[in-house]
């Protein structure tokens, strides 16, 4: 079984393409390619006077994904209904007002195993060229600049978390139980993708110049600074989109000049890392939590 959904993010409307049909109609996903990894170049190095060269790292190539798509119904009106469905949600005129972009999509792929998510552009409108009687086929290319695809949702851990309280019996006694609240300031978490991945932290004060480490590679990000209970410092690791930023009751401000200079806008390495939380005020009852997305070459 293979399923494909997407979504036009400027219209937040969306078809869906499967692999099985029925009786009546359907949008039938004959064929699809492009899943796997999407190839990629070496990048080498040579210094002077060096024999052969040095491999650095490989950088992927921009991921394509065809498929085959064929509309069948058993009504001429609805093979024309479904056929301008298709049309208008795989556009690449729509305009995304909150990111001014053109022709923006995302696209959930199923399969028997999982299902993951990917971010895709049409380049070209889709045309319908091989109709009989009540079938039409056509073949749709989904262009994604970043070749990873994603977990089907975002991760959301609590770094910092107060579990259970402080019980006062009556009366006290050897046979009392007194429970006090247990603080945790690390997580473990297993980066079960192909690929480092980049995180988003949030802190929601009280803070005092919050600090975010990766114990397992020894980096961290601090900004220094205080966070009031009402305010929420956002910090996104994404390369290329680093931000660091306040939000308040009367808006957001970025505070990208309070990062502590030897902080590193790092991403959690293949494997375990063990994420810890620390602050001038550890007593404060601020909150803290990671919002990630494993990261795969293929599916």
């Amino acid at each position: 079984m293979q399923r494909l959904r997407v979504i036009n993010l400027a219209l937040t409307e969306e078809i869906v393409f499967n692999s099985y049909g029925n009786d009546e109609e359907d949008i039938l996903l004959s064929h699809i390619e492009g899943l796997g990894h999407p190839g990629g170049e070496s990048q080498k190095t040579q210094g002077v006077e060096q024999d052969g060269n040095n491999s650095d790292d490989t950088l992927l190539n921009a991921r394509e994904i065809r498929l085959d798509v064929t509309i069948r119904t058993r009504d001429r009106e609805k093979l024309y209904a479904l056929r301008r469905q298709i049309i208008r949600v795989i556009n690449p005129k729509t305009f995304n007002l909150n990111t001014k972009q053109k022709g923006e999509l995302l696209i959930y792929y199923t399969n028997d195993y999982k299902t993951y998510r990917i971010y895709a552009k049409v380049e070209s409108a889709v045309d319908f060229k091989d109709r009989q009687k009540n079938h039409d086929r056509t073949t749709i290319s989904f262009y994604c600049s970043n070749p990873y695809w994603l977990d089907e949702k975002d991760t959301l851990l609590d770094i910092k978390s107060i579990e259970g309280g402080i019980e006062f019996p009556l009366e006290i006694d050897i046979t009392d139980k007194i429970e006090f609240a247990i603080v945790s300031f690390y997580k473990v978490v297993d980066n079960v993708g192909d690929e480092e991945m980049p995180i988003q932290i949030e802190y929601t004060g009280p803070a005092t110049n919050p600090k975010i480490e990766n114990q397992t590679t020894g980096e961290y990000i601090q900004v220094n600074m205080e966070i009031d209970e009402r305010e929420k410092l956002v910090i996104d690791t994404t390369p290329g989109k680093e931000t660091v930023n306040l939000v308040t009751p009367n808006g957001t401000q970025d505070v990208y000049n309070n990062i502590d200079l030897n902080s590193t806008f790092f991403k959690l390495i293949v494997g375990k890392n063990t994420i810890k939380y620390s602050s001038d005020n550890e007593g404060a009852k601020d909150k803290v939590s990671i919002k990630y997305s494993n990261l795969y070459v293929g599916v």
